[in-house]
């Protein structure tokens, strides 16, 4: 039973953080807010972190630029007591031009992130791609986000965030 119950704390923490939703960004800057407590969760969100790069590969290279949405969630573990990270990465402003077609390549989904809290992390997400109302999910294609966090270790607040798109290394 113990084993079933060390799996299931960190699935429901992430279905705890994605029930959240994720606040809309802010333009040109990275707006950081103030954390807020209820009970055992500290959450804080980073709005506005300038991301950009290039995605190499076939059928062409995709450049991507906009703004990521970071929150974070300090929750304690139940089981240990320690401190944990949870994230939601938002990538879903930033998007892609096509460098030989020009074709507009998007990002829907944010991707969730957990991690024992430390004053700072280096967090890469991986995340799928299409042209712009393609329908053909065979056509995805991967690409990777890095970010350079900077948390305060009391309350799990970003207080720093830089981010960039590469392609993948697998």
């Amino acid at each position: 039973m113990k084993i079933r119950k060390a799996l299931f704390t960190p699935v429901a923490l992430a279905v705890l953080a994605a029930l959240a939703g994720v606040p809309a960004g802010a333009q040109n800057a990275v707006m950081l807010s103030a954390p807020t407590t209820t009970n055992l969760l500290t959450t804080s969100s980073v709005s506005g972190v300038v991301i950009k790069g290039i995605v190499s590969g076939q059928p062409e290279s995709v450049s991507f630029s906009g703004q990521a949405q970071i929150e974070s969630r300090l929750v304690r573990d139940p089981d240990f007591g320690r401190p944990v990270l949870l994230m939601t990465v938002d990538l879903s402003s930033v998007s892609g031009v096509g460098q030989s077609t020009k074709a507009k390549y998007v990002i829907a989904n944010p991707e969730l992130v957990q991690r024992h809290l430390a004053p700072s992390h280096d967090v890469e997400v991986t995340f799928p791609f299409m042209k712009s109302g393609s329908t053909d999910a065979s056509s995805a294609r991967t690409g990777v986000a890095s970010f350079s966090l900077s948390f305060n270790p009391d309350t799990g607040a970003v207080t720093s965030a830089t981010g960039k798109v590469a392609s993948p290394n697998f």
